[in-house]
């Protein structure tokens, strides 16, 4: 939405550059493609404006596999792109869509960061710089990793005396006939007001895909995420016409132009939005039109993140009529040893409030930051 033109006071002076490293609770196994996550290898961005407002902002790389960047080339590309925004007024960021020249999570920590700055600025959440609000509160899904169902089970009993409804099972490390197996004895075991998704993250091939949705067609399934390899766009056109439950796009879906090619292919019926991955709050904005525009769905995602992203993503998920009707991805600090942010607190039985307090509506705790730090950097 445009933004009304303050003073010089919004240029930003200088912008600091912070990589972290935050261990899980407990590792996190996805498929036999990514393997087992042990920590959050994340990239703090502060962007300092002129009137001495700060901003916030989050990258977090996922990998040779999923977006293709680490920490490393996250912070040599954060490096060479700050020293562009310095000077640049974070009103004309926004409203001139200026995050659009820049991709991937690196961006998305620019980006963030320029929304957070001038929510504050302005003395308005971020979410109002997006446009209205759609919804107050978010229910949360809680993940389970690529495991057995007595696990499953075990961690839904848990879970859901929390006050969490929507549990995503990854797959793609077990057999297609024991994940298969696996999803049936978990859904005829669980009470009616729990909702199940599954996650393959790439882990089967077409063929392994196929016999999966034919295997679990009979079940009712909030949705299939990203069941085959990122670029096989016709495989999930295939699945998606083959399957009686919805076919989400991830890793698929990474880019403005990789939407379009999705709807385009009528190769989902969900898209999996994750603020990193998609390079920041313009990008994901610009994305959540066209697919409410094509009338398909939005799940809000996350990589494993820290508090700044997941509060960028709660405050676009605040905006948006679209949301698939289950859980959505607002569980990530709770999985965490520790924050550097207080954007837990806003995680209460299962679901995520929205805050109406300017920026992000959180709490960066700097005395956290230097204690997970791993190096540091300052731009002006």
């Amino acid at each position: 939405m445009p933004v009304k033109h303050l003073d010089s006071g919004l240029a930003i002076t200088h912008i600091d550059i912070t990589s972290v490293r935050v261990p899980l609770a407990t590792p996190y196994h996805l498929s036999n493609l990514y393997g087992t996550l042990t920590h959050s290898n994340a990239a703090i961005v502060k962007v300092t404006l002129k009137n001495g407002h700060i901003g916030w902002g989050e990258a977090d790389p996922g990998g040779k596999h999923f977006d293709g960047e680490n920490i490393q080339s996250t912070i040599r590309k954060l490096r060479d792109w700050a020293p562009e925004l310095i000077g640049q007024q974070v009103d004309q960021w926004v409203s001139k869509k200026r995050g659009l020249a820049y991709a991937g999570t690196p961006a998305a920590a620019l980006d963030v960061a320029c929304y957070d700055a001038l929510g504050h600025a302005l003395q308005q959440p971020v979410w109002q710089l997006l446009g209205q609000k759609a919804n107050k509160k978010i229910d949360s899904l809680w993940p389970i990793s690529s495991g057995s169902s007595d696990d499953d089970l075990a961690i839904i009993e848990e879970y859901s005396a929390k006050g969490f409804r929507t549990f995503m099972l990854k797959m793609g490390n077990n057999s297609i006939e024991d994940d298969i197996q696996r999803l049936k004895t978990v859904i005829n075991s669980v009470g009616n007001g729990i909702k199940i998704m599954v996650d393959a993250n790439q882990g089967w091939s077409l063929e392994q895909a196929k016999a999966f949705v034919d295997g679990t067609n009979d079940l009712f399934i909030e949705l299939i995420e990203q069941p085959v390899i990122a670029n096989d766009i016709s495989g999930m056109h295939e699945l998606r016409k083959r399957a009686n439950n919805f076919i989400s796009a991830d890793e698929s879906a990474q880019s403005i132009s990789q939407v379009k090619t999705i709807l385009a292919n009528q190769a989902a019926d969900v898209f999996s939005l994750k603020i990193s991955k998609n390079g920041g709050l313009t990008s994901c904005l610009e994305m959540a039109n066209l697919i409410q525009k094509d009338n398909k769905l939005i799940m809000m995602n996350s990589m494993i993140e820290l508090g700044i992203t997941q509060a960028a993503s709660l405050h676009l998920g605040a905006t948006l009529k679209n949301l698939v009707n289950c859980g959505h991805a607002y569980m990530s600090t709770l999985r965490m040893s520790d924050d550097i942010t207080n954007f837990s607190k806003l995680v209460i039985n299962g679901s995520a409030l929205v805050p109406d307090t300017p920026g992000l509506g959180i709490t960066v705790f700097e005395d956290k930051l230097k204690t997970y730090q791993v190096d540091t950097f300052h731009v002006c």
